[in-house]
């Protein structure tokens, strides 16, 4: 019985042995496949990974470019605003001139002392009035003259992020399929 137990155990053996050895065989011959396969899916990990951290970079930096856009045009609707309130003064100055230089021409047709003296007067006043005009349109040059350099500071930060995000546009180009 035993060495009818021992036959049987090793036919059953032989029949079982064929098998380990083929499995191990295909796993050998599937590792390479297996190992590619991994540094495939490792290697769309990364280009994932690496797409999520663009895609955040480029809306951060498409809100701060909105923003800057934003900036610019106040500066912009300042810088404008402040020009045409200089053109406005400049153009008032300019009419006060010509009146102050007409009163002071018609103190000579003056027909009397009376008439001579309250011209004068309305000259000093005038006089005053210009003056005045002409340290306003000094603060208002000022005044615009600073709003010219934040616009241009402002203009410069905008054209600094626009190309910034134009090289981002371009170093998502090569992975785009």
């Amino acid at each position: 019985m035993t060495a009818r137990l021992t036959v049987a155990v090793l036919a059953v053996c032989g029949l079982w042995s064929p098998y380990p050895a083929r499995a191990q065989a295909g796993d050998d011959a599937a590792t390479p496949t297996l190992g590619a396969l991994l540094r495939e899916v490792r290697m769309l990990r990364l280009a994932i990974e690496r797409q999520g951290a663009i895609a955040g970079r480029a809306q951060l930096l498409v809100g701060k470019l909105a923003l800057q856009d934003q900036r610019v045009a106040r500066s912009q609707a300042e810088r404008q605003r402040l020009e045409s309130e200089a053109a406005t003064a400049t153009a008032s100055r300019a009419r006060t001139q010509t009146v102050l230089t007409e009163r002071r021409m018609s103190i000579d047709r003056a027909k009397d002392a009376d008439e001579a003296a309250v011209i004068q007067s309305d000259v000093r006043r005038m006089e005053a009035q210009w003056k005045q005009e002409g340290a306003s349109l000094a603060a208002l040059e000022r005044r615009r003259a600073e709003a010219d350099q934040a616009w241009e500071a402002e203009r410069a930060r905008y054209e600094e992020l626009s190309a910034r995000f134009d090289q981002l546009e371009r170093d998502l180009a090569p992975s785009r399929p």
